[in-house]
């Protein structure tokens, strides 16, 4: 006799009540384990267990901690899928402080909640995890880059946050044949000295001035289809020089190219000089890794944070669930609010012990890559720690757990670096692979007691990196 799917998710209440009593309020676990822990000699068909997790969370008996774990079931024994923790219904978590403010002491992860619900009501399926990890790599990096397979969700994530943040929203469809950066910028052509032709990130740039309190995100769409360090290296460049002068965010002028002579009416293009990035302007770009575009080079990784969308879960569904109408514009002001620290000299004394502890994670895997000629810099290291000092901040560890801040952070701007071939690189893989899955214990320092891994996400990705290696000779991050 078959079971219905009320019947399927009682079984499932029951199987996690048992887990609780048995494991105690801090166990983690692939949803697969509950199905082990059904009562003997009840059969549960595969196909009715994908959507039973939604059912379960809803009801406040799971929800995701963020992390990845390995399946433990015959059938997906090892595989990487999501982390769960017993809910609130069960287990009453005190909420973490939130020195970043918002009005009406509305916390950052509860509007996140919400939002990835009222996505998911319009058919689209991310994961509350992959929404914060957006939304913090905006908080630290003008430039994020959303790369993978085509049909994943890459330009729709950024449209849909901005339309429902209420933010100013640009498309920029990148052509082949961009070369420099009057791409972006504009240019005088020669034959009409007086003239100026707009480029492609003007119109984001003044409207991002001229309304400094409203967020900006441009969407350049299929970034790599031209070279992104030949037409996009100045912004890059510019985006350096952000600092803080007289309380305000800063940067040098773009290298905007206007007319030299009088224009008609006199100086109408004086809106565009001494111009600098905005600092409630966000570039998104959109990239698909194939034989079609370009690589990108080790300038443009350095600065931006790369999320990589390649590996749907396909037995996953929306809830397609009519979500309240809901204002989201505080995560934006968030975003731009000037006070937040734009160097890890204005976050140290928050968060001093933090950044000391993932210094020295850092370095283990600096050591562990740099015999195969593999290094980061102070830059990469720095974005990292402000990552996770507004994870902190914003109080997001009970939607993304320390474990998978971190694992998110090396899988998007260190694991990126890694390319190349011969056995030194394969023993670095290989060493690492070993420090990413270990699960490190507490030695009861304060300072040490935050990441203990194991750091899925990134494990997941090396050991493709290593059986790319050993199948073709040589290895690289994109689409393995």
């Amino acid at each position: 006799m078959s079971l219905t799917n009320d019947q399927v998710t009682e079984l499932a209440r029951e199987a996690i009540k048992k887990m609780f009593t048995e494991q105690g309020p801090d166990f983690k676990f692939p949803a697969d384990v509950i199905w082990q822990n059904i009562r003997p000699g009840v059969q549960i068909p595969s196909t009715a267990r994908p959507h039973q997790p939604k059912r379960l969370m809803k009801e406040g008996l799971l929800e995701k901690t963020g992390a990845m774990a390995k399946a433990q079931s015959e059938a997906r024994n090892g595989s990487s899928t999501a982390e769960y923790r017993f809910g609130p219904s069960l287990v009453s978590r005190k909420a973490p402080a939130t020195p970043l403010s918002l009005a009406n002491s509305t916390r950052a992860s509860d509007l996140l909640i919400r939002l990835q619900s009222k996505i998911e009501s319009e058919g689209y399926a991310f994961s509350v995890a992959e929404l914060a990890n957006f939304y913090l790599a905006m908080m630290v990096s003008p430039l994020v880059i959303l790369s993978g397979i085509s049909g994943t969700g890459k330009s729709l994530l950024p449209r849909k946050f901005a339309k429902y943040a209420k933010s100013e929203f640009k498309l920029v469809p990148v052509q082949p044949q961009w070369s420099d950066n009057s791409d972006l910028f504009g240019y005088v052509p020669t034959l009409c000295p007086s003239e100026y032709i707009e480029g492609a990130l003007i119109t984001s740039l003044v409207t991002a001035k001229e309304n400094p309190s409203t967020l900006t995100i441009t969407l350049l769409d299929e970034m790599n289809l031209a070279p992104v360090e030949h037409y996009f290296s100045d912004f890059l460049s510019i985006a350096e020089t952000r600092r803080r002068d007289a309380g305000a965010i800063v940067t040098d002028s773009l290298p905007i190219e206007l007319p030299k002579i009088p224009t008609e009416p006199l100086n109408k293009y004086s809106y565009l000089e001494n111009i600098g990035l905005p600092h409630n302007l966000r570039v998104i770009g959109t990239a698909n890794m194939d034989e079609t575009t370009h690589s990108f080079s080790p300038k443009v990784l350095d600065r931006a944070f790369t999320i990589e969308f390649d590996d749907p879960d396909l037995t996953s569904f929306a809830s397609f669930t009519v979500t309240a109408e809901e204002d989201f514009s505080k995560l934006a002001d968030l975003i731009i609010d000037a006070k937040n620290p734009i160097s890890i000299q204005e976050a140290y004394q928050n968060s001093q012990a933090l950044f000391d502890e993932v210094a020295g994670l850092l370095q283990e895997v600096q050591n562990i890559l740099s015999p195969a000629g593999i290094k980061f810099g102070y830059r990469t290291r720095d974005a990292v720690l402000l990552y996770l000092h507004f994870w902190k901040q914003l109080g997001l560890e009970d939607i993304i757990s320390a474990n998978a801040a971190l694992d998110f952070c090396l899988l998007q701007k260190v694991l990126p670096k890694i390319s190349g071939s011969g056995d030194q690189l394969a023993d670095a893989l290989s060493t690492l692979t070993d420090w990413l899955k270990h699960e490190r214990t507490s030695d009861g320092n304060a300072g040490a007691q935050t990441f203990l891994g194991p750091f899925t996400r990134s494990q997941k990705k090396t050991e493709r990196m290593t059986s790319l290696l050993d199948v073709d000779g040589a290895t690289h991050y994109w689409g393995t």
